[in-house]
């Protein structure tokens, strides 16, 4: 079978030692520590210009299948309880006409990429909160120089705040939202870093720190002059709900007329339970319907089949809460399986897909490519292996180079 990428030769200890040196240097402003490097391969995996542009491609159509969707889903109330959302979101959805709908800006998405015999599958599209920024940036872009003949994506966190400077002007008010745990969290500085060097403003805020009136958002603290002219939000929608007054996040789900990169809405097409609802829409769902594998509610999966499906949490993220038999530890595994029959409302059931492992410096490895988009448009990528087909958050971060004929 011939593979689209392979692993690059690991650098040299004299390269890797300057890498590293360079890597530290232009990141020391993003929260960079050099125990950071622990988790970064030292060789890149190399790609195929042509097979870079097929999964930037299928990235385009399924980010644009997903906003279209959810626009749709946002006034058919009648699939929000099939989708998973909780009973309070469905509330507010319900009040919601087409002239309520959040104003979404600087649009982002990540579709999770797996080589497979039969080509490319996906595991899922990431429309919330995301992570990857400095990876799919700096730590890629710097890995190009020791690789002639090859090229890095285009520059995540670059291409990001372009988006932004494009919808708000170059003097424009960004408030970055973050819950207080991740405060420190390196892709938020790096994310910052790349919107003051497009010139506008920046104020980091927690959750309840942000009011509306009407419909606009304002900053709590009287010390922040004027109004945010974009929000970005650094948590997943899901954790909106635990402000307590309904006034502080209603707005980010509908009627928040402030921009917001990442409207809350998302959570429509985040639920796991997304293709559960796809015959009963509008809107055509041809890429995710040839990329995604069967889905379905776990309450239709027979105890004889269940060794041939993942069991997967409707809003888990980075591998967490999902189920593969002969891969996750037994214990974890029928715990999860007993979760997803109990309440089978909270979990879905994907049929299972063959990983092709690629064989590296460090053995045989499982691939997932991040594909982003940004407005629709594919600018970068986030690159993780394991020993394992479950790319989860122990995984480890690998540069993805394109073949230099490519031009983006």
């Amino acid at each position: 079978m011939k593979l689209p990428w392979k692993a690059g030769k690991p650098l040299s200890t004299k390269d890797w030692k300057d890498y590293r040196k360079r890597v530290l240097l232009d990141c020391r402003d993003c929260g960079i520590e050099p125990q950071d490097y622990f988790n970064l391969a030292r060789f890149p995996l190399l790609i195929e210009r042509e097979e870079w542009l097929t999964v930037t491609r299928h990235a385009e159509r399924l980010a644009k299948e997903a906003l279209a969707a959810e626009q749709e889903l946002i006034i058919r109330p009648e699939l929000h309880e099939e989708l998973g959302l909780p009973s309070a979101v469905r509330g507010v959805l319900r009040e919601c006409s087409r002239k309520e709908r959040p104003r979404g800006s600087a649009r982002i998405t990540r579709s999770d990429f797996h080589f497979t015999p039969g080509g490319w599958q996906i595991s899922e599209v990431n429309v919330d909160f995301l992570g990857g920024f400095i990876e799919a940036s700096s730590f890629t872009e710097l890995m190009a120089p020791y690789f002639p003949g090859f090229s890095p994506p285009p520059n995540l966190a670059a291409a990001y705040a372009r988006a932004i400077r494009n919808a708000v002007g170059e003097d424009g008010l960004i408030g970055i939202v973050r819950w207080p745990p991740i405060s420190r969290f390196r892709d938020i500085k790096c994310v910052a870093r790349e919107i003051r060097r497009q010139g506008m403003r920046l104020v980091r805020l927690r959750p309840g720190q942000i009011s509306w009136r009407s419909d606009y958002a304002e900053f709590a603290d009287s010390r922040a002059l004027g109004k945010p002219d974009l929000l970005i939000r650094f948590y997943n929608a899901d954790w909106l709900l635990r402000l307590h007054r309904r006034s502080q996040w209603a707005p980010w789900f509908c009627g928040g007329r402030t921009r917001m990169s990442n409207p809350a809405s998302c959570m429509l097409t985040q639920s796991k339970r997304f293709p559960l609802v796809w015959d009963k829409l509008r809107t055509p769902m041809s890429a995710w319907r040839l990329l995604l594998p069967d889905t379905r509610d776990p309450s239709e999966v027979s105890a004889a089949s269940e060794k041939e499906w993942v069991f997967k949490s409707l809003y888990g993220m980075g591998g967490k809460e999902v189920a593969i038999a002969g891969v996750t530890e037994v214990v974890a595994y029928q715990r999860m399986l007993r979760h997803a029959r109990r309440d089978p409302a909270g979990w879905v059931a994907q049929r299972q897909f063959e990983s092709v492992a690629v064989l590296t410096p460090q053995g045989p490895r499982h691939i997932c490519l991040g594909v982003y988009t940004v407005d629709g448009h594919a600018v970068g990528a986030y690159t993780r292996m394991t020993p394992k087909p479950l790319v989860d958050n122990h995984a480890q971060n690998v540069a993805v180079l394109i073949r230099s004929n490519w031009r983006g």
